[in-house]
């Protein structure tokens, strides 16, 4: 019972981070640079309380979900990590962008920033792919 309470809570966790990943990669690939400012303050607001939180709720409980009942033993396992570590890392990314463009409206992020949208989705499929299939 416990299990599928932590594993419920992860997978909205999941989605809340993914969510708040997708509107910061629209507003910085998006977002014309004259109304920029006020987007992005809203958004910065948003992205520290809500996405960052999903964030921290996501390994919290992904790390209790491996160590208490998965294990590591599934290669699976492993390239799902891998992939979450480097959305964590997109997200940091996307935090330092908007905080960047904040300051100075015209400013545009490197390609890799701005391609937020179809990283995250396809990263995303991949991942539940793994976690669902578990192919190897």
């Amino acid at each position: 019972m416990l299990y599928f309470l932590i594993k419920g809570l992860h997978v909205a966790a999941d989605m809340i981070w993914v969510g708040g990943m997708l509107i910061n990669a629209f507003v910085i690939a998006m977002v014309p640079p004259p109304i920029r400012g006020g987007v992005i303050t809203a958004l910065r607001r948003y992205d520290r309380i809500v996405t960052t939180g999903a964030l921290g709720l996501v390994w919290l409980l992904g790390l209790i979900l491996a160590f208490g009942y998965i294990g590591f033993s599934g290669g699976w396992l492993h390239l799902k990590l891998l992939i979450v570590v480097m959305l964590s890392a997109l997200h940091g990314m996307q935090s330092k962008w908007l905080r960047r463009m904040e300051a100075d409206p015209l400013l545009d992020p490197p390609a890799f920033v701005r391609k937020g949208m179809p990283i995250v989705l396809v990263s995303l499929v991949i991942v539940v792919m793994l976690a669902e299939v578990k192919p190897f």
